[in-house]
């Protein structure tokens, strides 16, 4: 008797090993998947924005990396009563002090350009369509910052502004890194704050979005939405807040990425650094 729907690991026509160079984009699951990445020493930089949530927001990160001349201060830095912030940037950005605000964004968009001219796979992770717009500079922001929410404009991306922005990006992408992947996924976690039926709505639009722009052979679609919704599908997997994936569940989707992505090699290299890891980790006795 069968209790839960076991999604098999998907395949693709590449694999990932200690030789690859890897970017992760977009929302907190990226920086889970990418930390699964760094805490085993392969060569990868995740979020070098922060965490992004929206498409457009994520798709504006990677302009700026492949361009970061056009880097524009004047639009999206902004003075907060006790900080400088970036409309480009998440939080962990701002600064109270504007040289090492300004110092900080600099160099990590100039070091995060050079690494993306080298990335070999391209993890880009959507976690809603709703997107917040700045309407004194009519900018669409990755973050608020806790600015007052009468400044902003709330509204839902659909499908087809998705798609057609980022047509134009991923062309632009290959051009840069002819061999480059780009793995698309949506996040697992839910946007409680928008509503639950806006989030379904809102997880639906991308999904849809993702599977126009899966198609070709540089553009795939990882399914760590679907692992938590429908092969876990109950809320032990989740964490206090009811919305967030737990440890549990985070391990099991990082167990399906090395069963898509690792060759048996990679695979063996993978246990012995996580025994490495543990060894270190482990507190040893102390011997009067």
């Amino acid at each position: 008797m069968l209790f839960r729907s076991n999604i098999p690991a998907p395949e693709y026509p590449f694999k990932i090993d200690y030789n690859s160079t890897i970017m992760l984009l977009g929302s907190c699951f990226s920086d889970n998947i990418g930390n699964y990445f760094a805490r085993h020493q392969f060569n990868v930089n995740s979020n070098p924005f922060g965490v992004l949530f929206n498409p457009i927001s994520i798709e504006r990160s990677l302009r700026l990396l492949m361009n970061p001349d056009r880097f524009d201060k004047d639009r999206y830095f902004y003075k907060t009563r006790d900080l400088w912030v970036s409309f480009a940037h998440h939080g962990r950005f701002s600064r109270e002090n504007f040289e090492d605000f300004e110092q900080n964004i600099m160099e990590q968009l100039e070091m995060a350009s050079d690494f993306l001219r080298r990335t070999d796979v391209l993890f880009v992770t959507f976690g809603t369509a709703f997107c917040y717009k700045f309407i004194p500079r009519d900018l669409i922001v990755s973050n608020c910052h806790k600015i007052p929410n009468y400044q902003f404009q709330r509204f839902r991306l659909s499908e087809k502004q998705i798609v057609t922005q980022w047509k134009d990006t991923i062309d632009m992408l290959l051009a840069v890194r002819p061999e480059l992947k780009i793995v698309f996924t949506v996040s697992p976690v839910r946007h409680v704050g928008d509503g639950l039926h806006e989030n379904t709505l809102s997880k639906a639009v991308l999904l849809l979005a993702t599977e126009k722009l899966v198609d070709n052979e540089h553009t795939f679609y990882f399914p760590s939405y679907e692992y938590l919704m429908d092969d876990l599908r109950d809320y032990r997997f989740y964490a206090k807040d009811l919305y967030h994936p737990n440890d549990l569940a985070v391990e099991y989707i990082e167990e399906k990425v090395a069963e898509s992505f690792f060759d048996p090699q990679t695979a063996e290299q993978v246990r012995l650094v996580a025994q490495q890891n543990k060894f270190r980790a482990h507190r040893r006795l102390r011997v009067e």
